[in-house]
């Protein structure tokens, strides 16, 4: 089934990792510039087909979408699977960093948080099979092209997955507003994989039973929780921070 992605990095980044998805390309009639014209070539490049068209016959293609003059025509995302995930972080050095999504439906937080996980260097996000956000063109676009970057695996069960993680040595951080213990008051230079609930529910109760620590994000003022992406965002920077600058 082919999927539409818009804007000019998720484009330039497919075309760079994994080319192969992409069957078509739009672009405006007219000189190319800058990032463009890097488009264009890289797509002939691959043999890929590229069409010139004008900017009412995008508006007519997409819609209202903001589709920064550039539309691909891609093959469905692959997902990787949790073993493929695990073979990856033996691979790389250093210690292990995963992102488990608990609920998270909202597209474009699934977007930013994929974009914050890829700039961290996580070895992969883990989402559940049903009541999560797909990746569409709208989490594409909000991940500015990182998913074409970093492997995504959907599993059936959370709880379960977060067993399967502890047998890999892999400590279990879950994000929780109301929990006692401060992110900022725990060591997180171990291997670990940080749980992120979904909008307004947070995690589910299970879920929360297989943590090793319930964290909370300190605030100062009377809304006590985060947007789910900038909670992720917040600690995968303090992991960062704590094993890379003490």
């Amino acid at each position: 089934m082919e999927e539409k992605i818009f804007g000019i990095n998720p484009i330039l980044e497919i075309l760079k990792s994994t080319p192969e998805r992409i069957q078509q390309v739009y672009l405006p009639a007219g000189d190319l510039k800058d990032k463009k014209s890097l488009i264009y070539s890289l797509a002939r490049h691959h043999n890929i087909k590229v069409h010139r068209i004008s900017q009412s016959r995008f508006s007519f293609l997409v819609g209202d979408v903001s589709h920064q003059g550039v539309v691909g025509i891609v093959s469905p995302y692959t997902y990787q699977s949790l073993e493929s995930l695990l073979e990856n972080r033996h691979r790389t050095k250093g210690k292990a960093l995963f992102l488990i999504l608990d609920g998270v439906e909202d597209p474009r937080n699934f977007g930013a948080i994929v974009r914050s996980a890829h700039a961290a260097g996580v070895h992969g996000v883990i989402v559940a099979k049903h009541r999560s956000a797909p990746i569409n063109e709208a989490a594409f676009k909000a991940s500015a092209g990182a998913f074409a970057h970093t492997p995504v695996c959907r599993v059936t069960n959370i709880a379960s997955t977060l067993e399967t993680l502890k047998k890999e040595g892999i400590w279990i951080v879950g994000t929780d507003a109301s929990a006692e213990q401060s992110l900022y008051s725990i060591d997180l230079t171990m291997d670990v994989a940080v749980v992120i609930g979904g909008e307004g529910k947070g995690m589910h109760q299970l879920v929360k039973k297989h943590c090793d620590f319930l964290l909370s994000i300190p605030t100062r003022g009377k809304i006590n929780s985060l947007n789910a992406s900038i909670a992720a965002a917040v600690v995968l920077y303090e992991i960062i921070r704590q094993r890379h600058f003490g």
